[in-house]
């Protein structure tokens, strides 16, 4: 195999293959990444049995098509840290030349009839949703689910497919996040799978500047996904799924309006007095008020009082919550998302490549290596939302908009 491409082009195909490598495996070759160069075309191949990512690197110069199995990590490290536009590659059976402007490396990779099989897309029995739409799904829901292994089913997304309607939900016993989009041309029979939230996320990295859709398949046991960039396979989480629409409270006796920004921004001022342990904010509501209330009597004692103006003309009513809770809600209501530790969301393999090609090179180029891929579109944060409550044991119901609820269970501790 002999070829010849742009450096940035290469780079970023790495980059987001390096995604599916894992960091530890007892299988080495899955520590790899499969180069195969054809018509005109450059596919790059990675995965962890688990889940896989396949993706497309065009205009490139092929002087002999064929395929090898290279070192992620070294292969990711040399075409980010190198300077030259352009790199060229030789390859002979296991051994592989890298050649730039004054220099070459040399690796010595694996055969690439051992590497595991990529399953075929059916576009027969596609499903397509529209890129923002599904970006947005994500960022409403997937911070939610449950870090916890033994809860198996909770730690993976519920993705739900009708006729006319996407719905994806997040939970983890404690809270619940719920985003429904319309869609077009959906499947006569319900889709219910739950997914990992890695696999979501990979989603997001193979979408290609000018997708408007994504193409979807589903099976019993995987999903796959499919832009003009890039294929994801990816394993579903098994277990069974709470029936998330049972669990919103109906019939509220109290209904607050708020300024997010505003709620948020007095919830982090009182949140420095919550105490470690119990973690807790009291919402005191009388008419038209609502004062947030927080006691730290570990420590370094202290407490915190905020007032915000609201719309609420009901009874007098406390009830506490956690606002790392409220906190991570509000943000993706502003268009953000909420700081989870997503562990599996990007690879070590790629983590620890980029921070040495970023300190080697400089802001400036590692500025040029961001994907090429638009962001989403900037989100413009509703003026007000609407809390929900009945009574202190009840969770509350948060609506922002018609497409967006998030619950969030009481706490039962005194502050």
């Amino acid at each position: 195999m002999r070829f010849r491409c742009k450096r940035a082009d290469l780079s970023q195909a790495v980059g987001v293959v390096a995604s599916a490598v894992p960091a530890r495996t007892s299988v080495p070759i899955l520590q790899n990444i499969k180069v195969t160069a054809a018509d005109g075309e450059l596919t790059l191949t990675a995965t962890d049995l688990e889940m896989g990512l396949r993706y497309s690197v065009r205009d490139v110069g092929i002087q002999k098509s064929g395929a090898a199995v290279l070192p992620a990590q070294k292969l990711n490290q040399i075409v980010r840290d190198i300077r030259d536009d352009e790199v060229k590659f030789d390859v002979d059976g296991k051994l592989c030349s890298i050649e730039i402007e004054g220099g070459q490396f040399k690796l010595t990779g694996a055969d690439p009839q051992d590497f595991p099989q990529f399953p075929e897309f059916d576009e027969k029995k596609a499903v397509r949703i529209n890129v923002d739409d599904f970006r947005d799904m994500v960022r409403k829901t997937a911070f939610a689910v449950s870090s916890e292994p033994s809860r198996y089913a909770l730690t993976g997304v519920l993705f739900v497919i009708r006729e006319n309607e996407a719905r994806m939900v997040g939970t983890d016993g404690k809270r619940l996040a719920y985003a429904k989009k319309k869609i077009k041309g959906g499947p006569r029979d319900e889709v219910k799978v739950i997914v990992p939230p890695k696999a979501l996320h990979l989603v997001e990295k193979i979408i290609a500047e000018g997708d408007e859709e994504i193409a979807f398949e589903f099976e019993e046991t995987q999903m796959k996904a499919k832009t003009s960039a890039g294929t994801l396979f990816a394993r579903l989480v098994e277990g069974s799924f709470p029936n998330y629409e049972d669990v919103i409270p109906g019939d509220p006796d109290k209904k607050v309006q708020v300024n997010p920004g505003e709620l948020e921004y007095r919830l982090r001022l009182a949140t420095s007095m919550t105490d470690d342990k119990s973690r807790a904010v009291k919402f005191q509501l009388s008419k038209d008020k609502l004062k947030l209330f927080a006691r730290r009597i570990t420590g370094e004692a202290g407490e915190a009082s905020h007032e915000v103006a609201v719309k609420y003309a009901g009874p007098d009513f406390e009830i506490s919550f956690n606002p790392d809770f409220f906190i991570d809600f509000l943000k993706v209501v502003a268009g953000g998302r909420p700081d989870v530790a997503d562990s599996e969301a990007d690879t070590k393999v790629e983590a620890r490549a980029e921070a040495k090609a970023d300190k080697a090179k400089g802001k400036k180029a590692a500025k040029e290596e961001k994907p090429k891929a638009p962001p989403p579109e900037p989100v413009e944060a509703p003026s007000t939302i609407t809390l929900d409550l009945r009574d202190k044991l009840t969770a509350g119901v948060i609506r922002a908009g018609r497409d967006y609820i998030y619950l969030v269970m009481p706490l039962t501790i005194d502050v």
